[in-house]
């Protein structure tokens, strides 16, 4: 029987994962952020995001999850009052609400949609599942990737918003019941040609969320490609490795990305602290890590193999890839593989403020108060991103790996350009 430390440990590590649920949730096992405030993105959603006034330089947990919630849900927050300020217009190539509730249904079915900017039809559509935390706010933080990609290609996006959980079981269920829906809304609504290639992209654990779809709903059959960048496959204590280089990458409490105030001290005694609970708990996502590999290599036949394009960075110790390439045996078609520069939050480029939003002069003094003086955000680097979109691009339009893994097919010939809707059921 766990003793009694050891019992404390695990019960407080599950009570802070509940309360924050941020990368894993490794985060916030040293204490909850003093003051929360929860507001409504429009009136079907809200989400919970840290108040700007918490100046508690000494909390790791509120540095690491206050600068990044906070900075994505007042960024939100400004793009919510650009968008009600157009008296309900539509502006063409910017993002969209779709609701996808039933009739009978109160809960909202939000997806967020993007189309050609030129007001074109769209040639093909692009569902997206982001990464954790990151992945909730998927028309902010991948905003700038997915524009160049839908832009190259004449696509379409539908970006599949969700709230981190252990049950990615469950959280991939809902998200293949959103892409129905889409495809359905998009086809008897917008008009739509059933025809259209689709394709499913994903960015770490939106990687493994694609993956579990696949293999319980058979949906792959329908897509005409699988795009994994910086497939993340981690288990439940692993999140405290994704802690850390999350906490490097960003350089919080350094000069630049979002500031926090913590130095290395509290980090390392805070992580310390996060992998001694989550081991005493023995808490693990479901799939594990290993369950998952058991799944695709199950359900993931060869044709659905020809199909998947894995992007990986050079500089990405949070990368999975070659995890997920091993499950499959030698002889097989294996996915093809584009390696590029850059590290796991490459596809994150964020460079939005009150200045780059398109407000009338009577609506910038409402954003700065509804955001409490929030003016701008910055990360990422521009110029690794626009290698990223461009070989994403190549790849949806037939184009082999322009540096490939020497272990992977770089051959994309065969790829079959499927279509319809999306109409499995997912199986958990």
């Amino acid at each position: 029987m766990m003793d009694t430390r050891a019992y404390l440990l695990g019960l407080f590590a599950f009570i802070a994962f509940k309360e924050v649920m941020l990368f894993g949730d490794a985060f916030s096992l040293i204490s909850r952020p003093r003051q929360q405030q929860q507001r409504n993105l429009h009136p079907n959603t809200s989400h919970l995001y840290q108040s700007s006034n918490n100046n508690n330089d000494n909390n790791p947990a509120d540095a690491i999850g206050g600068d990044l919630v906070t900075a994505l849900a007042k960024l939100d927050k400004q793009w919510e009052l650009a968008t009600t300020s157009n008296n309900g217009k539509k502006k063409i190539g910017e993002w969209t609400i779709m609701d996808l509730k039933q009739d009978e249904s109160t809960t909202p079915e939000i997806v967020y949609l993007l189309e050609p900017a030129s007001g074109a039809a769209p040639s093909c559509v692009i569902f997206f599942l982001g990464g954790a935390v990151l992945g909730q706010f998927p028309h902010i933080a991948y905003s700038a990737f997915l524009k160049g990609v839908a832009e190259r290609t004449n696509a379409a996006v539908v970006a599949i918003p969700y709230e981190v959980g252990l049950d990615h079981f469950g959280i991939a269920q809902k998200a293949v019941s959103r892409m129905k829906s889409a495809v359905v809304e998009c086809e008897d609504s917008r008009g739509y040609s059933a025809s259209l290639p689709k394709y499913a992209i994903g960015h770490s654990l939106g990687c493994k969320l694609h993956s579990i779809g696949v293999a319980a709903t058979g949906i792959g059959e329908e897509l005409a490609g699988l795009g994994f960048v910086s497939f993340n496959n981690f288990g439940f204590a692993e999140t405290i490795i994704m802690a850390r280089s999350f906490a490097n990458e960003m350089k919080l409490g350094g000069s630049t990305g979002f500031q926090g105030g913590a130095g290395p001290a509290p980090f390392d005694a805070f992580f310390d602290l996060a992998s001694m609970a989550i081991g005493a708990v023995g808490l693990e996502f479901t799939p594990s890590p290993d369950d998952l590999d058991r799944i695709v290599k199950t359900k993931f036949n060869e044709d659905v193999l020809k199909k998947i394009r894995l992007f990986k960075f050079d500089d990405d110790d949070l990368d999975s890839s070659t995890r997920f390439l091993n499950c499959f045996k030698e002889g097989v078609e294996s996915p093809s593989v584009s390696n590029l520069p850059g590290t796991h939050l490459s596809p994150v480029f964020l460079k939005l403020g009150v200045d780059d939003l398109d407000l009338p002069e009577e609506a910038r003094a409402m954003a700065d108060a509804a955001t409490g003086g929030f003016q701008n955000a910055s990360f990422g680097d521009e110029e690794i991103l626009d290698a990223l979109v461009e070989e994403v691009s190549d790849w949806m339009l037939g184009k082999s790996p322009r540096r490939s893994s020497s272990s992977s097919s770089s051959s994309s010939s065969g790829q079959k350009l499927l279509a319809g809707v999306v109409d499995a059921e997912i199986e958990s």
